[in-house]
């Protein structure tokens, strides 16, 4: 019963609550005197459609309440229909019709199984209203209609948000996951960061590793792109070996590749380097069953927050700067930041 999107599912409670109460004030004076509603029916729905968006309010604001509100204030917004349209003693059309609200909420917001639950209750609120209030051929006439109504409103909605939900899905993929090697994309890499600068990882602080592939632009010039892009695809599995479940390893553009460390202080992350380097190193990269191996080799720059950086930013540049340095030094090395450097990158 939980929505797929929290803050869309509030607005949608919100607005038919809203055209549900307008249209109802609206046409009251014009409706049938022993339809309209007295004090009690107005108190009582007025009261279950209170506590409908004090849960959605609540769910949005408050995630350890969001299952029992998220539930109850749909499954409660049927009730309301049916409390109302039985304490003003109406099955017309106009009463009814409202069932179908809920029905749209559910096929719009929630996923199959909420849908399917959402049509039921309100099934279930329009038998009751009917049978209660008109004779037993209308009251069947009448819910057959309006059943047949609402199990169509649920099924070509509810399918078209699946698909629509499977395609956001993939698209978020797509963002988040870099197609040639498969590693994290920037945005990952940015957000994870975040969480542990922020104060997610342990006293032993994040660390941050950014290296490249010596010379890259020389391997695509003599061996051709597809030559590069294998490199770099066997060079992402070599490093995921070496990473841990809470690292992120996120392909920043071209050759860069950047690896971030939670809990994991300097001197741990300057041996993760070094191992790194040496394993690149032995390895033989393969780009082409006709072409003969290829040895390889990387630079990278580390850094540490809080040691050499206090945020995202200058986390990433004192890596970027060691990085420089070096590359400076004759590449095929690891360069640690140092405060100085860390002062001139940024």
């Amino acid at each position: 019963m939980l929505p797929r999107d929290h803050r869309a599912a509030a607005r949608a409670v919100a607005t038919l609550c809203a055209v549900g109460a307008g249209v109802s004030i609206v046409f009251a004076p014009f409706q049938h005197e022993q339809h309209q509603a007295g004090m009690s029916a107005m108190l009582v729905g007025g009261g279950v459609v209170a506590a409908v968006i004090l849960l959605a309010v609540l769910a949005r604001r408050f995630q350890e309440a969001s299952v029992l509100a998220w539930t109850l204030s749909p499954l409660l917004a049927v009730a309301a229909i049916a409390v109302v349209d039985l304490l003003t003693r109406d099955a017309t059309v106009s009463a009814q019709i409202f069932f179908v609200f809920p029905v749209l909420y559910g096929a719009a917001q929630l996923p199959v199984v909420g849908a399917i639950v959402m049509t039921a209750a309100a099934v279930v609120g329009e038998v009751v209203v009917v049978v209660a209030q008109l004779p037993l051929d209308d009251a069947l006439v009448d819910a057959g209609y309006v059943t047949a109504a609402l199990v169509t409103v649920t099924l070509l909605l509810a399918r078209s948000s699946e698909r629509q939900a499977r395609l956001v899905a993939r698209l978020e993929q797509m963002a988040a996951v870099d197609p040639l090697t498969g590693l994290f994309t920037r945005r990952v890499l940015d957000e994870a960061a975040t969480s542990a600068l922020s104060g997610a990882a342990s006293h032993e602080g994040t660390s941050l590793m950014l290296l490249d592939v010596d010379k890259f632009k020389t391997i695509n010039d003599e061996h051709g792109h597809p030559a590069g892009d294998a490199i770099l695809v066997e060079l992402a599995e070599l490093i995921m070996t070496r990473t841990r479940a809470v690292d992120v390893v996120c392909r920043l553009g071209g050759d860069e590749i950047a690896v971030l460390l939670p809990a994991c202080p300097p001197e741990v992350a300057r041996r993760r380097a070094d191992d790194l380097l040496a394993d690149v190193k032995a390895h033989a990269f393969s780009v082409g069953e006709d072409a003969p191996p290829l040895r390889v080799s990387i630079s990278v720059g580390l850094a540490h927050a809080p040691i050499d950086a206090d945020d995202l930013v200058s986390l990433y540049s004192a890596a970027d700067g060691a990085l420089y340095q070096a590359k400076r030094a004759g590449r095929g090395r690891v360069a640690v930041a140092t405060e100085p450097q860390q002062a001139a990158a940024s």
